[in-house]
């Protein structure tokens, strides 16, 4: 189904000459959400743990935990079951944040990935919300208002 697949990009001039698409699932494809969610639930089946530990949406990944030495061993072991598998942890795209709550706040040790320092974060975005460190909303209410004025405009 997805052997010897092409593309080609539609502009308002022309269309580019068809392109082979190599890696990666069919974008705009109804059925590559579900093959998605297939592959990653049946590849990442013994290491979820309990919901709300674990959370997986599409191509996004939450991993929970009450200290960083803990996020630091489920991400190694997620990184050593994907790479087992021919997938890809995404250094780039991982980052973490401490909630304001939480009670182990001195830790000295570093949230890291294969060596690398992962990078802290305030505020990021998960499934359309901006989710704040310290467990506020205000970073979410505005880019909401924002995003509401700009489809009024």
């Amino acid at each position: 189904m997805y052997d010897n697949v092409v593309t080609s990009v539609r502009t308002s001039d022309v269309d580019t000459d068809d392109f082979p698409i190599k890696i990666g699932l069919h974008q705009g494809s109804a059925l590559s959400p579900y093959l998605f969610a297939l592959m990653m639930d049946e590849v990442t089946r013994d290491i979820q743990g309990d919901i709300p530990w674990c959370m997986l949406f599409a191509d996004d990944v939450v991993l929970v935990d009450d200290s960083r030495t803990g996020v630091n061993r489920k991400l190694e072991l997620w990184r050593q079951t994907l790479e087992s598998k021919g997938f890809r942890l995404s250094r780039t795209k991982t980052e973490y944040m401490m909630c304001g709550f939480s009670t182990t706040r001195c830790e000295e040790e570093e949230v890291s990935l294969d060596g690398q320092v992962v990078p802290r974060k305030d505020t990021f975005r998960y499934l359309g919300s901006m989710l704040q460190e310290d467990g506020g909303i205000d970073e979410d209410v505005n880019h909401r208002i924002k995003a509401g004025w700009m489809k009024w405009r």
